[in-house]
C-alpha cells in the first residue's frame, strides 16, 4: 500500500516528513483535525523520536496530541517528524537547540500532560521559527510568538493573556532582558522582526497577528519601535501581577489612541 492510500497517522516518520514538507499548514491542519483523538496519538507514536525513560513517554505521547487536538495547530505533526525530544537533568523547564528540543528530569517527573503540552507548543515553536525564517535568536519575538502561540490555543478562556495579546510577551521579553536579565545574555536585545518568511512561516505568523488583539505590528521594525517606546518605562523587575496591571492600563491607552 503506498503511502498516499493511508491514513496520516499510519505513515512512517519518512513518509510523514515526505508529506509534511509538501503540504502547507492549512493543508495540514485540515488532515489532522480528521483524525480521531486515538489516531492522533498514533501519530505522535509513529513520527517523534522520544529519546527519554521509557516512564516518561506516555505522558509525553498524550502532550503532544493535547496539541494536535486544536485545529490551528495541526502544523505542529511537521515538527513532530523532524524534531527529537531529548531530556536533561534540571529541576524544571526545557529548551530548543538546532534541530531537537530537551525536556527536564523535573518537569517529566510532574507526570503533567498539561504542562508537556505547554512546554512543547513553545519551545517546537522556536525550531519553528529557525525552519521557516520567523524571529530568530535571542530576541522580543522569538519568545513573544512562542508564548503567544499557546495563549491564544490553550487560554482562550482567560481574559487576561486574552487581552493583552502578543504584546505583551514580546515587549514584556524585551522589558524582563533589560530590567532582570539573565547572566551571560544582552540587556538590550533584538525585536527580531522576520525579513524572510518562507510560505509557511507567513501562514503561522498572519494566524498570529489575526487573533492578536493588541495589534502589535510584528512585520514592521520602525512600528515595534514606537509601539515599544510607549511601554519602555514601566518597570518589569517588580511583582509581576502589579506589572501586568500597569502593562494592561498601558496598553489600554495605547490602543485607545490608534
Amino acid at each position: 500500500m503506498s503511502a498516499c492510500q493511508k491514513k496520516i497517522c499510519d505513515y512512517t516518520r519518512e513518509e510523514a516528513q515526505l508529506w509534511t514538507k509538501a503540504s502547507t499548514v492549512a493543508e495540514m491542519n485540515k488532515k489532522v483535525s480528521k483524525l480521531t483523538p486515538e489516531e492522533k496519538e498514533k501519530l505522535v507514536r509513529n513520527w517523534l523520536v522520544l529519546n527519554i525513560p521509557e516512564e516518561d513517554k506516555e505522558t509525553v505521547i498524550k502532550g503532544c496530541a493535547a496539541i494536535l487536538a486544536h485545529p490551528k495547530l495541526g502544523f505542529y505533526a511537521e515538527l513532530f517528524a523532524f524534531t527529537p525530544v531529548n531530556v536533561h537533568e534540571a529541576d524544571g523547564g526545557a529548551w530548543a537547540a538546532g534541530d531537537h528540543i530537551s525536556l527536564s528530569s523535573g518537569l517529566l517527573a510532574e507526570k503533567n500532560p498539561e504542562s508537556i503540552r505547554d512546554t512543547l507548543t513553545h519551545e517546537l515553536f522556536h525550531i519553528f521559527n529557525d525552519r521557516e525564517h520567523g524571529a530568530g535568536g535571542i530576541s522580543a519575538l522569538n519568545e513573544g510568538t512562542a508564548i503567544w502561540i499557546f495563549n491564544m490555543t490553550f487560554y482562550e478562556n482567560d481574559p487576561l493573556k486574552m487581552e493583552l495579546g502578543l504584546a505583551e510577551p514580546a515587549i514584556g521579553t524585551k522589558l524582563f532582558y533589560r530590567d532582570i536579565g539573565i547572566p551571560g545574555y544582552p540587556k538590550d536585545i533584538e525585536f527580531g522582526v522576520p525579513t524572510d518568511l518562507t510560505p509557511k512561516g507567513r501562514e503561522v505568523y498572519d494566524m498570529l497577528q489575526e487573533a492578536d488583539p493588541s495589534k502589535l505590528p510584528i512585520y514592521d521594525e520602525a512600528k515595534m519601535k514606537e509601539y515599544f517606546n510607549f511601554f519602555s518605562d514601566l518597570d518589569r523587575n517588580q511583582d509581576f501581577d502589579t506589572y501586568l496591571k500597569q502593562f494592561q492600563a498601558r496598553l489600554h491607552s495605547w490602543l485607545k489612541g490608534r
